[in-house]
């Protein structure tokens, strides 16, 4: 009896992965296409609307199944825009933080450097490469300073780089 229930439950979710994948895009709104040929980014309200149908659509799924076919899912209601970072490259043409250190340790191992000399070159290259991050680490540390943690903490971050960024 438990065989037969794991196989179905297993069928099912192949089912539904094999249904999300082949699922035609559902067709942009007015609002969506403006956002799709322009340069600025999708509204908040918009993605988590979109979210929310893509999640509706994929309820049997989960895990690495369920990140592919959202990914799949928002990609086909924001046709044209792009919405995660690929090739070690994020959305707005910075390299990601993986690939940014990646780069930097390669760099720095050519150099053949070790120790303190090793830190210190690892961490200017990265804040060379990323300052945007570079800025919100040291947001953080003066949060953490202060004492802060949890939603706090987040707020005096997020208003931290908001100040410095402009």
């Amino acid at each position: 009896m438990r065989s037969v229930l794991i196989v179905s439950a297993f069928l099912l979710g192949f089912a539904a992965t094999a249904q999300a994948q082949t699922a035609a895009p559902a067709k942009p709104t007015s609002a969506t296409a403006v956002a799709a040929t322009s340069d600025e980014p999708i509204p908040r309200t918009e993605r988590a609307k979109a979210r929310q149908d893509c999640v509706s659509e994929n309820v049997a799924l989960s895990g690495d199944d369920l990140r592919a076919a959202m990914r799949l899912c928002m990609q086909a209601k924001f046709p044209g825009v792009r919405l995660y970072a690929q090739d070690g490259v994020t959305r707005d043409g910075k390299p990601t933080a993986v690939a940014a250190r990646t780069a930097c340790k390669d760099e720095v191992d050519a150099r053949k450097l070790e120790g303190p000399e090793r830190v210190a070159a690892l961490t200017a290259c990265f804040n060379a490469k990323r300052p945007d991050l570079a800025q919100r680490s040291e947001c953080r540390k003066d949060a953490r300073a202060k004492g802060l943690d949890g939603a706090d903490l987040r707020k005096a971050v997020d208003a931290c780089a908001r100040e410095v960024k402009g």
